[in-house]
């Protein structure tokens, strides 16, 4: 874990401050045990707050406040949820419990509290962090969307990578090897609404830092792999993609215990208990869920089962379990979301592919793994037992078994041989598939997929 700067605590009322040791090893990242009720200290600057705590302590109350200019502010609850997180089955686990972080832009100063009914909080810690400032702190996220066709799926909504915001990836490997290759769950058939219970008051380019400093604390400071949301929306509308392993894969997250498997977590940045939630966030958060329902043929309307519990494709986290999140004023706006969403995306699915699909059997295919997505020559989704591809030359085929292994080796749909012209086929001797530009040959003699390029018939 990260170092700890040796902080004496002190109650309320005391007057004098506590400086930080000046050889801290991590400025950017400081903790302060809280062995009393409260602790105040002078420290090295820092953008965002948290406090933490082993897991299985119950019934805690936290608050803090911060020096800025000199300034004290007022005091500041910090909202705690504990069902923020991996799921308590995932060998990723909660190392320890804690609030949620809280932005507070540029501080030099902390008095924090921390109690239970009993009293004091064994073991807690104040975590103070400074992202920093990067240069792409003010960039905004390039290209361009594709118009919305009711031949393909919802567009991909331009989103500010990792790389962009300035994710540090050595930080996946710091709870261990096992963090560092990301976790894959089987489909995606849900979205679940979140809130960071944050400030609203943040400006466009301190949102990067903000996404850095979130991703800090849940991995050195909870013990979780890396960032627990999937995708991160901010007030001004913009997406940012927040777990490691591909926006458009199934990448399991820490976003809502016990439910994180199949699912996807959005968490919109800002606290919306009172507040409503502007509509260029709403828009963006209506946007990235139907691109990701729509690729996988989920309808936003409709019910699921997960874990025992059935909930709407599209819910909040309080529809797990008994939290604020994501705040009343965005939980009261879901009914408008989903039918936005909806709308977006045309409220049926018509593509090739999933045409092909339904005449084939999804029993037969299996849940969409890689939803419906363009590649180099045209589009692809890829099944639990087949990966199908179209363009308007070939129509709609798919690869499986051998084939599927063989093609997917030279390159899927990127390969030299081309798309599928044929799906598979009996033939003396054993099977073959035609592609563009050659066939692949599955010889029952020697058990083996042979590549043969050219036209022949």
């Amino acid at each position: 874990m990260g170092k700890t700067a040796r902080l004496l605590p002190l109650v309320l009322a005391a007057a004098a401050l506590v400086p930080l040791p000046h050889d801290n090893p991590d400025p950017s990242y400081q903790e302060i045990p809280l062995d009393g009720p409260s602790v105040r200290a002078e420290t090295a600057p820092f953008g965002m707050v948290g406090i933490t705590w082993p897991e299985g302590v119950q019934g805690v109350t936290a608050k803090v406040r911060v020096e800025r200019d000199g300034q004290w502010t007022d005091w500041q609850p910090m909202h705690i949820e504990d069902d923020h997180g991996p799921d308590p089955s995932d060998p990723e686990g909660i190392e320890r419990s804690g609030t949620e972080p809280l932005w507070v832009g540029n501080a030099t100063g902390v008095q924090a509290s921390a109690v239970t009914a009993s009293g004091t909080v064994p073991d807690a810690k104040v975590v103070l962090i400074q992202p920093g400032v990067l240069s792409s702190d003010s960039e905004e996220p390039g290209g361009t969307v594709e118009a919305a066709s009711s031949r393909a799926p919802y567009p991909m909504p331009l989103m500010v990578s990792r790389k962009r915001w300035g994710a540090d990836e050595r930080l996946r490997a710091y709870n261990g090897g096992s963090c560092v290759r990301p976790k894959y769950t089987k489909t995606v058939l849900a979205a679940f609404v979140h809130h960071t219970a944050d400030r609203n008051d943040y400006t466009r380019t301190q949102v990067p830092a903000m996404v850095r400093a979130m991703y800090a604390y849940h991995v050195k400071s909870r013990g979780w792999c890396d960032l627990g949301y999937n995708f991160l929306v901010d007030r001004f509308g913009r997406v940012f993609e927040g777990r490691y392993g591909g926006a458009q894969l199934p990448v399991l997250g820490a976003h809502t215990s016990s439910f994180n498997a199949n699912s996807f977590g959005v968490a919109v940045i800002g606290n919306f208990e009172q507040t409503a939630p502007p509509p260029a966030m709403l828009e963006s958060t209506a946007r990235v869920i139907a691109w990701k329902l729509d690729a996988n043929y989920r309808s936003p309307l409709a019910t699921i089962v997960l874990d025992g519990s059935r909930l709407h494709t599209v819910s909040g986290h309080r529809d797990t379990k008994a939290t604020a999140c994501p705040g009343t004023q965005l939980y009261n706006m879901l009914g408008w979301l989903k039918q936005r969403v909806n709308t977006l995306m045309s409220g049926s699915f018509s593509t090739p592919i999933y045409e092909y699909a339904r005449k084939l059997g999804f029993r037969n295919l299996g849940q969409p793994f890689w939803g419906e997505h363009r590649t180099r020559t045209g589009w692809a989704t890829y099944f639990g037992t087949r990966d199908v591809f179209y363009s308007v030359a070939t129509g709609p085929h798919s690869t499986s078994g051998a084939f599927r292994t063989r093609y997917r080796q030279l390159g899927a749909g990127s390969a030299r041989l081309g798309l599928p012209i044929t799906d598979a086929y009996r033939v003396a001797g054993g099977s073959r598939q035609k592609f563009q530009r050659g066939w692949l040959v599955w010889d029952r003699r020697d058990r083996q997929v042979h590549l043969v390029y050219g036209r022949r018939s």
